[in-house]
């Protein structure tokens, strides 16, 4: 028998059609709370939320106002808690909120999604209680989404995103390292937090870099079928420019994550960055100025670039500080790209047109602002800077649930 005899015969259109109309229907019958119809609804009100508190909390350590538990420095916990709690959550609520695109299948919502919240929510608790050995149950929530991920990836024979559910593995894995490492059960200085910050960056890198330019080439067509000239469209994701950038950035941040002071992970550093901004360069943002809501994604995929430069240039300068550097990828990048992902999916997935009001250009101006105020905080005034970034972004994220948390109880219209 040939390997074509083998192959299972392609559904007929009347099938896939009948398919498609059983998933919408499905979809509508859903009965459950509103909360939980999608991923997007908990997990990014979790993220907002906590990027608030995070911040709030380490405003307090920092300043002196609290007390650091005896169980983990105010330093390894802000650390923690904005990688593996706000970035965790933001990446849930991203990942469960396209695998349905990606495969057809029908979306993890009720109470199986009210689970792996309740998980994330258990992570944030236990790594407030001060209490080490309960600390450890914080690294549940990340394996138990890489494996959900996983299923539905697999269950719809979408291969080509499998690569996903493995950098969430990755993520999963450096957060239990980190515990492992606070525990002096292993013997690491930062490889952990350095490699979950090196895995989330190449994932920016592979999602960013396709959805920034689809969507401003989906915005130009529009523009262009309306009444302008054929505008210059960005060049599509995928080739050989955009795969040659995101193996040398991953390489070089690998390099760091072993070998963060060494003068040659520098120049990596620097031209991994200089890549990532050429690679930006061909996307056309210039020609969307005007759409805040799509030119943020720019914005946040330029401080990949310039985050790449800084902390590169950190490492071959004395005159600047690594850990302040950071913050031009952890702010600018990951910050700011996270506020537009979420804003987006959040409008998409409630049926409501995408505008970046005055409220919500707000939200992006700050969190812009925020990392300004803490790379000035390298140079000057730092404790003072410090504050005030952290004040900026709380105010940011403060605006975002403002806007956003009636929606998330609110079913689609």
């Amino acid at each position: 028998m040939t390997k074509q005899n083998r192959r299972e015969p392609a559904p007929s259109p009347k099938k896939a059609a009948n398919e498609k109309v059983a998933k919408i229907l499905a979809r509508r019958d859903y009965a459950g709370p509103a909360f939980l119809s999608g991923a997007f609804r908990p997990f990014f009100l979790g993220a907002s939320v906590w990027a608030v508190v995070a911040i709030g909390y380490w405003l307090a350590l920092y300043n002196g106002w609290l007390e650091a538990s005896d169980v983990i420095s105010g330093r390894d916990w802000h650390i923690h808690e904005m990688l593996f709690g706000f970035g965790g959550a933001a990446l849930a609520g991203f990942i469960l909120t396209a695998v349905p695109n990606w495969t057809g299948r029908l979306p993890v919502r009720g109470w199986p999604l009210g689970g792996l919240a309740a998980l994330w929510l258990l992570g944030r608790l236990v790594m407030l209680s001060g209490q080490a050995v309960l600390m450890l149950l914080d690294v549940v929530f990340l394996f138990a989404l890489a494996a959900v991920v996983a299923r539905e990836i697999i269950g719809g024979r979408n291969k080509r995103n499998l690569v996903v559910a493995g950098m969430i593995t990755l993520i999963a894995t450096a957060n239990l390292l980190t515990h492992l490492e606070r525990l002096d059960i292993f013997a690491m200085d930062g490889h952990s937090w350095r490699f979950a910050l090196a895995v989330l960056l190449t994932l920016l890198s592979l999602i960013g870099g396709r959805v920034t330019p689809s969507f401003t080439r989906n915005l130009l067509a529009k523009q262009n079928s309306a009444h302008m000239e054929p505008p210059k469209m960005p060049a599509k994701p995928g080739g050989k420019i955009d795969k040659i950038v995101m193996l040398f950035s991953a390489i070089s941040l690998l390099v760091w994550v072993f070998e963060p002071t060494y003068f040659a992970t520098g120049i990596l550093l620097c031209l991994a960055g200089a890549g990532q901004l050429f690679r930006l360069s061909r996307w056309q943002g210039v020609q969307v100025m005007n759409q805040a809501i799509i030119v943020v994604l720019h914005i946040a995929y330029g401080w990949l670039g310039l985050g790449l430069v800084l902390l590169g240039g950190a490492i071959l300068w004395d005159g600047f500080m690594v850990s302040d550097a950071i913050h031009g990828l952890t702010i600018g990048a990951i910050g700011i790209m996270i506020a537009a992902m979420m804003s987006r999916a959040s409008f998409g997935h409630s049926g409501l047109p995408m505008r970046a009001g005055w409220a919500l250009s707000s939200v992006y101006a700050l969190i812009g602002l925020a990392v300004v105020f803490r790379l000035a905080a390298g140079f000057f005034a730092p404790q003072l800077l410090v504050t005030i970034a952290g004040l900026t972004w709380i105010a940011a994220f403060a605006i975002f649930i403002a806007v956003f948390m009636p929606l998330y109880f609110k079913p689609r219209g």
